[in-house]
């Protein structure tokens, strides 16, 4: 991976963060969206769908921010291991919790993230103003996650060889870039102001593919990776912000979800 698009990536050894990664290499994500989402040491982060939380232990050793790193598929004390080896366990602090019914405060965090993990839970629209109640006014999300080079209304809109694929693996949880900024803003509660392909895409596509490519296990992200010339998928990068309008609160003790 050429170290120009990645810099600070290059000093964290490359098999630790692949194996520690639950998909594509995430520092590789989680480095091009503060490229472009600034961060100030001190900042309170949500990041959510975490995995093995080396996402958050880069933002806080790169930024100095502090995380809340959230999973609910993940041992929270595993992560706490890991956040401790790497001196962060003032600035780090692990979770197991569903993202769609965060125990956290109101009005608290000033950014939120997502890595490889946002399409698994913020396709509902619902799950969008419950998060964003966490965001203090005006506070950030960053997403950067696989998307579909064209909306796909159904597996029909597929050649017959990505058509069962699509549904058993969950593929139509992927989506095109511009369904995303239309799905992010109907509410009125955020303001996308940067939705595009991730720089760099091609080059993470080609490691992951070097890696995997005759992995029975990966055979079916493979094949989508693949797909019309490798054209047909790739990953994106988006930042938003909360607008003044207020997200509806339910009444205590009943959820929104």
């Amino acid at each position: 991976m050429p170290n120009e698009l990645f810099p600070r990536c290059g000093t964290y050894d490359r098999d630790w963060a692949e194996e520690h990664s639950l998909g594509e290499n995430v520092l590789h994500f989680v480095e091009s969206l503060t490229q472009v989402m600034k961060l100030r040491p001190g900042m309170r982060i949500l990041d959510l769908g975490c995995g093995h939380a080396i996402s958050s232990i880069f933002l806080a050793r790169e930024f100095g921010v502090r995380v809340w790193a959230v999973d609910f598929g993940v041992d929270p004390s595993a992560n706490q291991r890991r956040i401790e080896e790497f001196g962060c366990a003032d600035l780090v602090q692990p979770l197991r919790a569903d993202v769609r019914a965060l125990p956290l405060p109101q009005d608290f965090f000033d950014a939120a993230v997502a890595f490889d993990s946002y399409r698994y839970f913020g396709t509902d629209q619902r799950f969008l103003t419950g998060m964003l109640r966490h965001l203090r006014p005006d506070g950030r999300l960053g997403i950067v996650d696989a998307c579909t080079s064209r909306d796909i209304s159904s597996a029909e809109d597929l050649g017959p060889d990505l058509r069962q694929e699509w549904l058993d693996g969950g593929w139509y949880l992927v989506h095109s870039i511009e369904w995303w900024r239309r799905h992010l803003t109907r509410t009125g509660l955020l303001e996308v102001t940067l939705a595009e392909p991730l720089p760099g895409s091609d080059a993470i596509r080609t490691r992951y593919l070097d890696r995997f490519r005759d992995d029975p296990a990966e055979a079916e992200m493979v094949t989508f990776m693949e797909a019309e010339e490798g054209g047909f998928t790739g990953s994106f990068r988006l930042v938003a912000h909360r607008t003044g309008r207020q997200p509806l609160l339910e009444e205590d003790g009943e959820t929104p979800y």
